[in-house]
């Protein structure tokens, strides 16, 4: 078995969310992170799937490369994990610390991500730099934010039904 640079760094990747999700997400917010993780897929595969189709990104090293062009790795399991941390670490913060950690976060993954672009084949630019990554990650950081805040406002705004309690229909009430 080869042992590429790309397969080593995509197993690490794969591995480090995975510790992540279960020693540092709280999971007494299991619905949020669900709902987070599913947004963050859906926006990733959407937007992902557009940037690469029209050739700013290239993935020459990804999973099922006869089925997509884009990074299933990155896009429907790292980034959804990121996300998920970030609205964690920003989940009882004001405005300024949500756009920092969104900056911060973003940083982060750029410095990361473009020692990757030119080093590796997991990543290639082509019509795309560095600052485009850290400001799109940044936008869609912020999105997950404000896209958690608007169902947790749902959440509350529009609680579940009380079961009806006082119908005559119920086998206990037509014994008495």
């Amino acid at each position: 078995m080869d042992l590429s640079v790309e397969l080593i760094v995509s197993t690490t990747a794969v591995l480090s969310a995975l510790l992540g999700l279960i020693f540092i997400v709280d999971w007494r917010y299991f619905r949020d992170w669900v709902v987070v993780f599913l947004y963050k897929c859906t926006l990733d595969g959407l937007w992902g799937s557009a940037v690469v189709e029209t050739g700013k990104l290239e993935y020459p090293f990804r999973m099922l490369p006869q089925y997509y062009d884009n990074s299933l790795l990155f896009e429907y399991w790292v980034f959804p994990t990121l996300c998920i941390l970030y609205n964690q670490v920003t989940r009882e913060r004001g405005i300024w610390p949500i756009l920092y950690y969104a900056l911060l976060f973003s940083a982060g993954t750029t410095a990361i991500e473009y020692p990757l672009e030119l080093y590796t084949d997991l990543i290639q630019y082509h019509h795309w730099t560095w600052f485009t990554t850290l400001y799109t990650l940044t936008i869609t950081f912020l999105s997950s934010r404000a896209f958690i805040a608007f169902y947790r406002w749902g959440c509350d705004h529009f609680p579940p039904k009380e079961p009806d309690t006082k119908s005559k229909n119920r086998p206990a009430d037509r014994l008495k």
